[in-house]
């Protein structure tokens, strides 16, 4: 009897791992509209709403999380060699230090009006709504508000016009 209590509540247990899991993945996958966020920085604010109309990079970044930092700068160079191309570029933040992520955005020469830092329970809802437990990364908007990339290289962003 104690064996299949224990078997049930494990099964259960992962259940409920793979619909969260799932449910996450679902809200950003391809063709879906971005879920909705909201994030300042010192000039202007960001939300999902805000993006359309334009091709949009959302990048998630933190600086203990080395391939997403990296990312954020190869988008800001690549931003930097197009700026005629009408893509926006939106770097979200999760450090828990915003003295931190400023003096990152300094040294690593990223343009401040695209960086945006959260935290809080700002952080966690958006952490939560585009299922970033498992790292950051990013996503490419199109102008509806469609997701229509995941960690779109910078190739494919300058086939974008």
């Amino acid at each position: 009897m104690k064996q299949t209590i224990l078997l049930a509540a494990i099964c259960i247990a992962l259940l409920i791992c793979a619909v969260g899991y799932s449910d996450s993945a679902y809200h950003t996958a391809l063709g879906r509209k971005a879920p909705d966020f909201y994030a300042t920085n010192q000039n202007s604010s960001v939300s999902a709403a805000s993006l359309k109309g334009n091709y949009t990079v959302l990048n998630f970044w933190s600086s203990t999380d080395a391939p997403s930092r990296e990312a954020a700068n190869v988008y800001t160079a690549w931003k930097r060699q197009h700026p005629e191309n009408d893509l926006r570029l939106v770097s979200v933040n999760f450090d828990k230090n915003a003295d931190l992520f400023r003096e990152i955005v300094r040294m690593d020469s990223l343009v401040p009006s695209q960086q945006y830092h959260v935290a809080g329970d700002t952080a966690k809802a958006i952490i939560d709504n585009y299922g970033l437990r498992e790292g950051f990364g990013s996503l490419l908007i199109d102008p509806s508000g469609k997701i229509i990339a995941h960690n779109p290289s910078p190739e494919s962003l300058s086939a974008i016009r």
